[in-house]
C-alpha cells in the first residue's frame, strides 16, 4: 500500500510539468498559426485554382473554411457558367454531401477595397426583392471572369448597377398596398408588350423604375451610385471584371494562381439555364502557408500587428 502511494505521489509530481509543457505547446502553435494563412486549392478537370480568403470578411472566410474542412465541397459542380461574366459553384446538393446549405450569412461589403476584378471570389445570394439586407448564400459562390472596361464602359456599368439596385426596391414597392398604382402600371406595360411585339418593355420598365425613385428613397433612404475611383478604373481597364456587382455582393477572396482555369470553364458549352452540358466537378483542399510567403509570391497584404 505504501509503495502505491509513493508511485502515485511520484506521478503527481510529473503532472504539473506535463501541463506546463502542453501549455507551452499550445502557445507556440497559436503563435505559429498567426504567422500563417490558409491557401484554398480548387481542383477541376481543367486545372487548379489557388485562392486566398480575406481576414476582413471573417464570417465568410470562417464559413468557407468550415465547409471545406468537412469535405462538403467535394465533387460539387459548377452549375451556372456565363462566359465573360462568372462561373458559379458551391451548391452542396450537387456533390457528395447531397444536401444544400439552409442558412445565410450577413453581408460584409468592402467595395472600396475588394472589387469584382477577374479572379474575385464572391458569395451568391437571393435577389434584392426577396433579400433586402443582401445576405449571402450559406455555401454558393462565384468566381469572376468578366471583361475589360474603359471609362465609357464603366459609366454604362455604373448606370446598370444603379438600375439593378433601384429595380430591386421597386419590386418590393409593388407589393405594398399604398403603391398599388405602380403595380398597375407595370402590368399595363407587360400586357402591352404581349400584344405588340414592337413595344420595348425594357425601356418602359426602366423609365417606370427611375420615375419611382422618389418613392423608393422615401421608403429606403437615399440611393446614390458611388461611381468608380481611379484604382478601380485602372484595374477594370487592365485586369477586367464585373464592376456593376461592386457593393452588391460580398467579395471575400481572390484566385491568386490559375486564372486561366476560369477561362477554360467559362468557355464550356452550356444549356439554356447556363448549366454546362458536361458536369464540371471540383474538389477543395486546404494548405497552411506562411503569410510572408503569400505576400512575396502573390502580393497579399496583411495588417501589421
Amino acid at each position: 500500500m505504501g509503495r502505491k502511494k509513493s508511485k502515485l505521489a511520484k506521478e503527481g509530481t510529473k503532472s504539473p510539468l506535463k501541463a506546463l509543457v502542453f501549455c507551452l505547446f499550445i502557445i507556440a502553435l497559436t503563435a505559429c498559426s498567426g504567422n500563417s494563412d490558409t491557401l484554398v486549392i480548387m481542383s477541376t478537370p481543367y486545372g487548379e485554382m489557388k485562392a486566398v480568403l480575406y481576414d476582413d470578411t471573417p464570417k465568410h472566410k470562417a464559413n468557407f473554411l468550415k465547409l471545406a474542412r468537412k469535405g462538403k465541397f467535394d465533387s460539387v459542380i459548377f452549375h451556372r457558367v456565363i462566359e465573360n461574366f462568372m462561373i458559379q459553384t458551391g451548391d452542396l446538393s450537387t456533390g457528395t454531401w447531397g444536401e444544400a446549405a439552409d442558412y445565410q450569412i450577413e453581408a460584409e461589403f468592402l467595395p472600396e477595397k475588394y472589387m469584382h476584378e477577374k479572379g474575385a471570389l464572391a458569395a451568391a445570394r437571393q435577389p434584392d426583392s426577396r433579400n433586402l439586407e443582401k445576405k449571402s448564400s450559406g455555401s454558393q459562390f462565384y468566381i469572376v471572369q468578366g471583361e475589360k472596361y474603359d471609362d465609357a464602359g464603366l459609366q454604362a456599368r455604373g448606370e446598370y448597377r444603379e438600375f439593378l439596385k433601384l429595380n430591386g426596391y421597386f419590386e418590393r414597392l409593388m407589393r405594398v398596398d399604398r403603391y398599388i398604382e405602380l403595380k398597375e402600371k407595370y402590368n399595363y406595360y407587360v400586357i402591352k408588350s404581349q400584344e405588340d411585339s414592337t413595344y420595348d418593355f425594357n425601356v418602359a420598365l426602366k423609365n417606370l423604375v427611375y420615375n419611382s425613385k422618389e418613392f423608393i428613397e422615401k421608403e429606403f433612404g437615399p440611393q446614390v451610385d458611388p461611381g468608380f475611383n481611379d484604382f478601380q478604373k485602372e484595374r477594370y481597364a487592365t485586369v477586367g471584371g464585373t464592376p456593376h456587382l461592386d457593393g452588391e455582393y460580398t467579395v471575400f477572396g481572390r484566385v491568386v494562381e490559375g486564372l486561366e482555369v476560369i477561362d477554360k470553364i467559362a468557355a464550356q458549352k452550356t444549356n439554356y439555364r447556363d448549366k454546362p452540358e458536361q458536369d464540371i466537378r471540383m474538389h477543395v483542399r486546404l494548405e497552411k502557408v506562411k503569410r510572408a510567403v503569400l505576400t512575396e509570391k502573390y502580393g497579399i497584404k496583411y495588417p501589421d500587428k
